[in-house]
């Protein structure tokens, strides 16, 4: 079993299926566990994607040719064939009563679509890992990458959840950095030159390359826009630095 996320492509890139508030619908990014899924390989080569936070024990479920929340798996219509196609991307088609349709986001909505027909029924897989804090190596050793007070600076020691991320591996090879606490739902971004924090993944603003550099010290290089830029914490402040230069550039990576 492992937790994922389910971006969705095409005009809805950016928005991600969501069962909080007890429905099926796309939020604008990543928010909490409303957005976050289980997903349950079933002995029959059929997966079923199970519920998180507030709706746990609910699955999602196409039975009655609808979308919605099921109580537990209670048969076909809350398993489902995941088609792999390719570079992370997923499409799910249904069983029992309702095969051959797709779980759909086309048109900004939640639906059953009649088939694959193209990026609408189209997902990009995350996978979403273990909480973490980074601390700053070099002439910072002893401040922690914080966002806290909703902005991205250098705390001494870890003081609380402000210094604790949410480490997602995205199933593109990249890595996204979700805050908790007062600032949950918001990510660390690089986007338009800065750092930042942005509500949910809105892009490749708010996705890394993380680099390991051995002995859990890891680096953070920048994509879209701003690739070969680095998270930087030198000169005791935090900014985007060109290319890796050295320790102003490391990071301890401690699992919490």
């Amino acid at each position: 079993m492992s937790q994922i996320t389910l971006q969705a492509l095409g005009a809805e890139r950016g928005k991600y299926l969501s069962h909080a508030l007890d429905e099926v619908w796309l939020q604008n990014g990543v928010q909490g566990e409303g957005e976050v899924f289980e997903l349950r390989e079933l002995p029959n080569g059929r997966v079923a994607l199970a519920c998180l936070g507030g709706e746990k024990g609910k699955y999602l479920s196409h039975a009655f040719g609808r979308l919605w929340l099921q109580d537990g798996i209670q048969g076909e219509g809350e398993e489902w064939i995941c088609h792999d196609r390719g570079g992370g991307n997923v499409a799910f088609e249904c069983l029992g009563a309702e095969k051959g349709l797709y779980l759909s986001h086309a048109l900004n909505k939640m639906w059953l679509q009649h088939g694959y027909q193209g990026e609408g029924e189209l997902w990009l897989k995350g996978i979403s890992t273990q909480n973490i804090s980074l601390a700053a190596m070099g002439g910072e050793r002893g401040k922690y990458l914080s966002h806290a007070l909703d902005k991205v600076w250098l705390q001494n020691g870890i003081q609380g959840e402000g210094e604790i991320f949410m480490f997602e591996k995205l199933s593109n090879g990249r890595v996204a950095l979700a805050c908790l606490g007062g600032e949950k739902g918001k990510y660390l971004s690089h986007a338009f030159g800065r750092l930042w924090l942005q509500n949910g993944i809105q892009g490749e603003g708010e996705e890394w390359i993380c680099h390991d550099r051995g002995g859990g010290n890891v680096a953070f290089e920048c994509l879209g826009a701003e690739r070969g830029l680095y998270l930087s914490h030198a000169l005791n402040k935090m900014w985007l630095q060109h290319g890796y230069q050295g320790e102003g550039e490391l990071w301890l990576k401690n699992n919490r």
